[in-house]
């Protein structure tokens, strides 16, 4: 995919060639759409800085450019909604609630394309094959890792969420190797702590697998697998139906590894009398 091609090369980019990536990945149905100089008005560079960008790409020009983008964009799209509908319109829906929500389920389907298959099926088996899965995510990534924490929680042992601010996090970092994974979310604006932190736990040997925004963001440099849910739009709360759906989807094809094993400790979870925690039904005794 032509964001691949991007996180590949991105280092070796011009100060001015990094604008147009960005650009490229947050406005892909642009590039799809419309000539080079028509992007580079838009952007605010040549004609010439779009082209040298194919070319470091190591793509044979504009159009090979264009054709990738267009391949991706080749999507199952919403008959409901149909395009993109803004807040301000979506304010004038009679079914408002219903619009918002298919709204979700647009953003969920072009998310989904985004997802290379290789990565997703190494995360599955790495997180099936690890002795502990440590999840890190702070500030606005913070409600995704707690989500993450409490429902590998139920279908596997040895799963901890860190809390720099509750726990000796080095303490526990030093107890980590080669047979551990990382599971760490960055959203912008990509607090700093959590890309120390996670670059520490990889020095360590931890498989990191990353879940951001962009494949440019501060993260990818500290992960083995990085899963980025590209949007023009900044917003973890925009994106958090979507990384929900998607961190459920990982759960599921870790226990797809061995779903005798995750049976039986769903099993030995469940026969855990827990009578006097809970309500059932009606029962307010």
């Amino acid at each position: 995919m032509f964001q691949d091609l991007i996180q590949q090369h991105y280092e070796k980019l011009t100060k001015s060639q990094k604008v147009v990536a960005h650009y490229v990945l947050e406005h892909p149905d642009v590039i799809a759409l419309h000539a080079a100089s028509e992007v580079g008005k838009q952007i605010g560079v040549s004609e010439t800085t779009i082209i040298r960008f194919c070319y470091q790409l190591e793509l044979s020009g504009y159009t090979d450019l264009q054709k990738r983008v267009q391949k991706t964009l080749v999507t199952k799209e919403s008959s409901t909604l149909g395009t993109y509908l803004a807040t301000n319109a979506l304010r004038e829906e009679e079914h408002f609630s219903a619009a918002v929500m298919l709204q979700d389920v647009e953003r969920l389907q072009k998310f989904a394309y985004q997802i290379n298959d290789q990565d997703f099926k190494q995360a599955s088996k790495k997180l099936h094959a690890a002795r502990h899965i440590y999840i890190l995510g702070l500030r606005s990534s913070y409600a995704a890792a707690e989500w993450s924490a409490f429902t590998l929680n139920v279908v596997r042992q040895q799963v901890t969420l860190l809390r720099p601010e509750a726990q000796d996090v080095i303490h526990t970092i030093s107890q980590m190797d080669e047979r551990d994974v990382l599971l760490v979310f960055s959203f912008h604006r990509y607090y700093k702590q959590t890309i120390d932190l996670t670059k520490i736990i990889q020095k360590q040997g931890v498989h990191v697998i990353g879940i951001t925004d962009s494949p440019l963001a501060p993260i990818r440099r500290y992960v083995n697998t990085i899963f980025p849910f590209t949007s023009s739009r900044k917003s973890t709360i925009d994106m958090m139906p979507s990384i929900l759906s998607f961190m459920n989807t990982l759960v599921i094809g870790m226990t797809a590894e061995d779903p005798a094993a995750y049976e039986s400790y769903q099993s030995a979870y469940d026969a855990v009398d827990s009578s006097n925690l809970f309500l059932d039904g009606d029962d307010e005794s």
